[in-house]
């Protein structure tokens, strides 16, 4: 193999050249980007028994950190558009000891490793190719589903990076002072989801890139649907709302998925169902905000406890330029994931509650800073030897302050 080094003179031109390129490409209607945030906290945390403090990307996947590569074609010789999107996510934090690399962090990590949060990676989060006309868009790839982030996204505040309606800061962590038999019990355990077996994040339980094919069908007036397909033999369907009633901007998401393929984690052969929906409303003279989230799941072929599970997100606050350097929010959140345990001996109903508190302030468009505290509860329900294994748990706080920078 040849080793060829590239000169001043060499770089000038295939620079001139790139440019160049890039000209035509314009003109023959070729368009591409990169876009994306990076989402980096530290975050504290005390879980009764202990207190420390790691540095990480901050609110799980898709929200943590993120680069997406994107392009469009319309050509002359037909009235489509195509494109295409490439999303990946660099990672600080914990390797996925399973099968090496990184996982998301404190989804899957718990807080007795903490001291392996070095290093990092990449992950592919997804890839994917579009095409649409007068008739919609069809998206064939490795892509974000209808109803993934159908109850996440529906809020007009956008204070989306410190605080979402699924559970990802501390998922992983251990609760503390439970009985025997328990032994390293995570706070994710009792935000199982049915429609994907081991995500424990307790909303948004259909929002995972899959692979699949998605058909967005044209908009009417502030209403859009989409349909798709992903592997393996999962379906879903999604309605969204996005406009102005009675002076306030409102957004409404509605979605409904269906897993047939079985597996979920309560032992259901016939597989599950997700319905989701998001409600956000704010003033836009005030900055008065308020967002309800709602999930309800259902497993067939099982009776088992768990196979029935709901979960509420409510957040209130205000969003408005308080200062010169940007606008600044406040909010309180309350989440509660109930019968998320799954068939779990003698138990016959649980609760995870999660209350926050969030200050945000923005620095234009492409800079914010935040800080949130929030803590995590349990209340178990069922046989005196079920209740006295979680009678002691201990609440989990967390203290995060995170950094957002938007390109």
């Amino acid at each position: 193999m040849k080793n060829f080094k590239l000169n001043k003179t060499s770089l000038i031109a295939a620079t001139l050249m790139f440019s160049a390129s890039s000209l035509v490409m314009a003109e023959e209607g070729v368009t591409w980007g990169i876009s994306g945030w990076i989402n980096e906290g530290i975050t504290a945390y005390d879980d009764g028994e202990g207190s420390n403090a790691a540095q990480l990307s901050d609110n799980g996947t898709t929200l943590g950190s993120r680069i997406t590569l994107s392009g469009t074609y319309k050509p002359d010789t037909a009235n489509i558009t195509a494109g295409f999107e490439v999303i990946i996510e660099p990672f600080s934090g914990t390797p996925n000891f399973a099968g090496g690399g990184q996982t998301t962090p404190l989804l899957f990590a718990n807080q007795d490793n903490l001291e392996t949060f070095n290093g990092g990676d990449i992950g592919l989060l997804g890839s994917s190719v579009h095409i649409g006309g007068d008739w919609g868009k069809v998206t064939v790839g490795l892509q974000s589903m209808p109803t993934d982030n159908i109850a996440v996204l529906a809020d007009p505040s956008v204070t989306i990076w410190s605080g979402i309606s699924p559970l990802f800061r501390g998922n992983g962590f251990f609760i503390r002072g439970l009985g025997a038999g328990a032994t390293n019990m995570t706070w994710g355990s009792f935000a199982q989801c049915l429609g994907t077996p081991g995500l424990g994040i307790g909303i948004d339980c259909n929002g995972i890139y899959r692979n699949g094919i998605r058909y967005d069908l044209p908009a009417f007036g502030n209403f859009s649907v989409a349909v798709g397909y992903a592997n393996d033999d999962i379906y879903d369907i999604a309605l969204k709302y996005a406009g102005e009633l009675g002076g306030l901007k409102t957004n409404f998401n509605i979605g409904y998925s269906v897993n047939q393929d079985g597996g979920t984690n309560v032992g259901s052969t016939d597989g599950a169902d997700t319905l989701q929906a998001q409600l956000g409303v704010m003033d836009p003279e005030s900055g008065l905000f308020g967002v309800v989230s709602y999930q309800v799941e259902s497993a067939d072929g099982t009776a088992g406890t768990g196979d029935d599970t709901d979960a509420y997100y409510f957040k209130a606050g205000i969003k408005k330029a308080f200062n010169e350097m940007g606008d600044s929010a406040f909010y309180a959140e309350y989440a509660s994931y109930n019968d998320q345990f799954g068939s779990g001996t003698g138990i016959s109903s649980s609760a995870l509650e999660r209350v926050g508190v969030v200050a945000e302030q923005y620095f234009g468009p492409r800079l914010l800073v935040y800080g949130k505290y929030e803590e995590y509860s349990l209340d178990v329900s069922g046989t005196a030897a079920a209740e006295a294994i979680y009678d002691g748990a201990e609440d989990l706080q967390l203290v995060t302050i995170g950094i957002t920078y938007h390109f």
